[in-house]
């Protein structure tokens, strides 16, 4: 009876919503004309102002044509032919197929018309395309598209078009002009070549010409190269490469440099300068004033001895070097460098460094008058420094660094270092104990305690039983100490702790209840809110309180 119900429901509504429509018709027409406005509705719904004409809508005022559909004409001897206003189609199986289109039109010239003679000859004729082509070959064939004509015989082909022609006679020799260019192929020779208004190409046997606007290269390869650009604009550039010879010639006009290499001799000019090279072992630079250079020289003969001199506008330059000896001299500076002994000066003296060795025992003095810098060494038993930022000294069993004002180390032997800072101070004793005191701080003994603490965390170590992690930002802590965990955290509401004996025992608390088990949940119980849970034999059970 409750399903017939639910089942007639539909019914029921419509008809419920039916009556109340009825009801409100009834009414509306009681209440009169003035109780509902009524609007009379266009005599054309479709009609479209000739305002919104201009804006939008189509163009079209008659609706389509309908399609006329032309009689056929059908004939059957002494050929078969089928025509319709337009069209036309004779067949003679197998001798002659033509088909015919654009029959009617004022122009002759529309027809378009196709035929088929003895499988032997086709032949087209139209306004823009004529064809005619003698099979089986074919031996002979004509095209014409448009104003572009085509004819050939066996092998021999020919093309007319405007500002166009083209002559083949394959395999033997193709041959084409342009408006602005042409190609010829010649097979038997191995020679190809094609020109045009921007570049032109030839190749025969082994030798090239290519030319890309004002770009040349040309050669017999692999004998001889050259190339040429920039003879229009003032930046010719050119090349010469000859292999066999270990040959080559590069010169720039933009520049005014050139390079040309003979085999182990390499000369290159600029303006500036004049080298000779004769690689691997002599080099020699000479200046060039008059065309703007200054006067220098450089020459080395390796491995034994380099010389070079310059005049500049500061001051005279020179460069000698021997081996075990160097002398370097500027306006400014005046170094010079032996295994004995070794003086050097910058700045107009107002730095020095003197050496006494590496052969004997090495004594050293470094002075920079501008910054009162003042060092001294006798290696390996004593050095010191002293200046207005700080001073230090080392000998072989302690040694003292200090900035002042920043920091100040001592060091030990042998591996003992103390340093303190604004920040706070530091002792080590390498590799074994780092200790460090300030705003961050860090104390290990390798390899059994390591703490390292900063303002938001710490971490600490007793290796191997004692693990601990705490972050104040997420309020955190993990311990492990043996076999108990301890870990905690901060949670809505207060915070959320669990304690564990591991295999054992297992306690927990949080702000919403707590829980127990033994051995994991052999036993146990947890209280969450309104609920609970009881572990048995690891099986949760829940319960009601």
């Amino acid at each position: 009876m409750k399903a017939t119900s639910l089942h007639a429901l539909p019914r029921v509504m419509a008809f419920v919503f039916t009556l109340l429509l009825l009801l409100v018709s009834a009414n509306a027409h009681a209440a009169g004309p003035a109780s509902f406005p009524a609007a009379a509705p266009p005599a054309d719904p479709l009609e479209i102002t000739p305002e919104v004409r201009t804006k939008i809508g189509t163009d079209a005022t008659e609706p389509p044509k309908e399609p006329e559909h032309s009689p056929v004409f059908r004939r059957y001897f002494p050929y078969y032919e089928e025509r319709t206003t337009d069209t036309r189609l004779r067949i003679i199986p197998p001798v002659y197929l033509e088909s015919t289109t654009g029959l009617g039109s004022l122009d002759p010239r529309d027809e378009d018309m196709e035929r088929l003679i003895a499988m032997l000859y086709y032949q087209r004729r139209s306004r823009n395309f004529d064809a005619d082509f003698l099979f089986p070959l074919p031996l002979a064939w004509h095209v014409r598209d448009h104003d572009s004509r085509a004819w050939g015989f066996t092998l021999f082909a020919h093309r007319d078009a405007p500002h166009e022609s083209d002559n083949w006679l394959a395999p033997l020799f193709f041959v084409g002009a342009r408006k602005h260019g042409g190609y010829l192929h010649l097979p038997p020779l191995l020679t190809t070549s094609w020109w045009g208004e921007h570049g032109a190409f030839t190749l025969s046997w082994l030798y090239f010409r290519s030319r890309i606007d004002d770009s040349v290269h040309s050669g017999v390869a692999p004998f001889y190269f050259r190339g040429e650009r920039g003879t229009g604009n003032g930046d010719r550039r050119t090349y010469t490469l000859i292999p066999p010879l270990l040959f080559f010639n590069r010169e720039r006009e933009s520049d005014e440099s050139s390079m040309t290499v003979a085999g182990p001799v390499v000369v290159e000019k600029t303006p500036k300068r004049s080298i000779v090279n004769v690689l691997p072992l002599v080099y020699q630079i000479t200046g060039r004033p008059q065309s703007g250079g200054i006067p220098e020289s450089h020459t080395t003969v390796l491995p034994f001895v380099h010389y070079g001199h310059s005049r500049q506008t500061d001051g005279e330059r020179s460069l000698f070097v021997v081996p075990g000896y160097l002398r370097r001299t500027t306006p400014t500076t005046d170094t010079l460098l032996t295994p004995f002994f070794s003086r050097a000066k910058t700045r107009n003296s107002a730095t020095q460094l003197t050496l006494v060795g590496p052969v004997l025992p090495l004594f050293f003095r470094y002075q920079d008058r501008d910054v009162h810098l003042d060092q001294f060494g006798f290696a390996p038993l004593f050095y010191t420094s002293s200046s207005p930022a700080g001073n230090a000294f080392l000998t072989p069993l302690l040694g003292r660094f200090e900035s002042y004002g920043e920091s100040r180390t001592w060091w030990i032997f042998p591996t003992i270092t103390h340093s303190k800072t604004q920040a706070g101070w530091e002792a080590n004793v390498h590799p074994l104990i780092y200790l460090k005191r300030g705003k961050s701080s860090h104390s290990v003994v390798a390899p059994l305690y390591w703490d390292f603490e900063t303002p938001k965390s710490r971490v600490t170590i007793g290796f191997p039983l004692y693990w601990r992690f705490a972050n104040e930002t997420t309020g955190s802590v993990t311990q492990v100490a043996g076999n108990t965990v301890y870990i905690k955290k901060r949670v809505a509401g207060g915070s959320d702790w669990q304690f564990h004996v591991v295999p054992l025992f297992s306690y927990g608390e949080n702000p919403e209840g707590y829980f127990w088990n033994i051995l994991f949940g052999l036993a146990g119980y947890e209280r969450r809110g309104s609920s609970a849970q009881v572990k048995a034999l690891w099986l949760p059970i829940d319960v009601r309180r």
